[in-house]
């Protein structure tokens, strides 16, 4: 092994200094000052035989110097980014190893740095706030709270935010074009004279929503549309899979997020999720309305501080041996030998987990490599594109003992806690398709599938937490056929809300 890294070294240095001008330079601005040259050249051979010692360590093979304005890394099991741009990213394997045709997990975690609470710049915003005012908003003075909450919206606005209303019941109305706020005061007059309505035209006034945004569109703005219900779809566009796919399309091609606040135990739980997801926005579930005012603060907070702007990550596989089965925490989309997770916007401190699982369809003698590449635009840089890129590798065993003893701990409590949250989920469709028989025989098997995992590993925080959602629904559920519809619902809404907090681990 000395023998093996003393060629390789030797051959990289020789590589190196042979191909640097500026070594040569500074040898000869420094040749009448020995001292000084001696201590460069150590200098420069110290640091770069601890680099190549500690990859070759992590690797067992030798680092490929390629001239690329992306930082790349190698590693073995587990790769993180180098760069020195706000967003970074680590990928890790669940093993070493891969043993007959089990699956194959690969975890991502983004984090943007976090930003100093001195520091007080906020990125300007560009929002409209889309607001149901259907019959039932009169109901525990639910338009009442959504006022004090723009009110509070209307306080924050700044000399550069842009802001538009918009109102819908079976009619769409744009109470404040989109338009810096100059007038704050006749605003809260327009506000404050909002009447309930009729009907519920949820997709008439999303789309209003997403065209004033798109008017002022800005980059290096939160270009964002805020959509607010209490009920049901029942005008316009309904179908939750044909607006999901829409909510999809506008944001791949005009780069608007969207949140969405659903209020009470009547609006439509699945469709306000999926238009979050799709939208690369947040989903709230507001049981009760007085709480309106303060969710819309904790959604402007965590907008303050925009650090990356378009962000896509990209896996590329060896799609001849494996298949994408699955991508836990986030939409997905799988072209050829790629999956690609598109994030959109990423603020100060926050943090994205994603678990892919890959189906193992044609074993191979030869290493499996896994190309991961993180893309986004640096705000805090004037939008200086920056890439990222490391490599996981893994590789076939016919030893059970070696693939049991080579798990990665981290990536199996993850592992643990997506596949609980998806058969959790899956109970709960059940239970909105009335089969509770069926969900309580999944409910079982997601505990005792649980329960399992945590005596096998060190139980982390989310395994906790997603065994917490399963008691608990489980508890709700023996009881399920004996609720009311209103219980029922609020069953629903608190499971599905529980399970995307966990998943998402807000």
């Amino acid at each position: 092994m000395t023998a093996f890294f003393l060629e390789h070294f030797q051959l990289n240095i020789s590589k190196i200094l042979n191909s640097q001008t500026k070594y040569k330079k500074a040898m000869k601005k420094h040749a009448k000052k020995p001292f000084l040259s001696f201590l460069a050249v150590i200098t420069i051979l110290t640091a770069l035989s601890i680099s190549a010692y500690l990859v070759f360590f992590n690797t067992g093979e030798p680092v490929k110097v390629q001239q690329t304005n992306a930082r790349i890394n190698q590693t073995f099991n587990t790769g993180g980014s180098t760069g020195s741009g706000p967003v970074k990213f680590t990928s890790t394997l669940d093993n070493s190893y891969y043993y007959d045709r089990n699956s194959v997990y690969l975890y991502i975690d983004l984090e943007a740095d976090k930003i100093s609470e001195s520091y007080s710049r906020r990125t300007p915003m560009n929002i409209s706030i889309v607001i149901d005012r259907s019959g039932s908003m009169s109901e525990r003075n639910k338009l009442d709270y959504v006022k004090k909450a723009v009110d509070y919206l209307i306080d924050e606005a700044g000399p550069d935010d842009y802001v538009s209303i918009v109102t819908y019941d079976d009619y769409v109305d744009v109470l404040q074009r989109s338009q810096i706020i100059r007038e704050k005061y006749e605003l809260r007059e327009k506000i404050n004279s909002l009447q309930p309505g009729g009907f519920t035209n949820l997709s008439g006034g999303m789309f209003e929503g997403y065209d004033q945004v798109n008017n002022n569109y800005m980059r290096g703005y939160v270009n964002k549309v805020f959509l607010l219900s209490d009920g049901l779809a029942n005008r316009g566009i309904t179908d939750r899979y044909k607006l999901a796919d829409m909510v999809r399309e506008k944001n791949r091609r005009d780069g608007i997020t969207i949140s969405t606040f659903g209020v009470g135990n009547e609006f439509n739980e699945n469709l306000m999720t999926d238009i979050a997801d799709y939208g690369r926005g947040n989903y709230y579930y507001i049981k009760n309305s007085s709480d309106i005012p303060e969710i819309f603060a904790s959604e402007l907070k965590g907008m303050k501080n925009l650090v990356g702007q378009g962000t896509k990550m990209k896996v590329r596989f060896p799609k001849d041996n494996l298949r994408v089965s699955k991508v836990f925490g986030y939409p997905y989309e799988v072209e050829g030998d790629y999956v690609t997770i598109d994030f959109k916007d990423i603020f100060a401190g926050q943090k994205k987990s994603v678990l892919i699982k890959f189906d193992v369809t044609q074993p191979s003698s030869k290493k499996l490599v896994f190309e991961n590449e993180l893309t986004y635009s640096d705000v805090t840089a004037d939008f200086r594109q920056v890439t990222e890129r490391n490599e996981n590798r893994i590789e076939q065993t016919s030893s059970l003992d070696k693939y049991n003893s080579s798990k990665n701990e981290m990536v199996v409590q993850n592992i643990a806690m997506f596949e609980a949250n998806e058969m959790m989920e899956e109970a709960m469709r059940n239970v909105d398709e009335g089969n509770y028989v069926r969900a309580k025989e999944i409910m079982t098997g997601a505990q005792d599938y649980m329960s399992k995992q945590m005596n096998d590993v060190a139980p982390s925080p989310e395994m906790k937490r997603q065994q917490e959602n399963l008691d608990r629904y489980s508890k709700d559920l023996e009881s399920v056929d004996k609720k009311s519809e209103e219980e029922r619902n609020e069953m629903q809404k608190s499971g599905k809300y529980d399970n995307y907090n966990t998943r998402k681990k807000n």
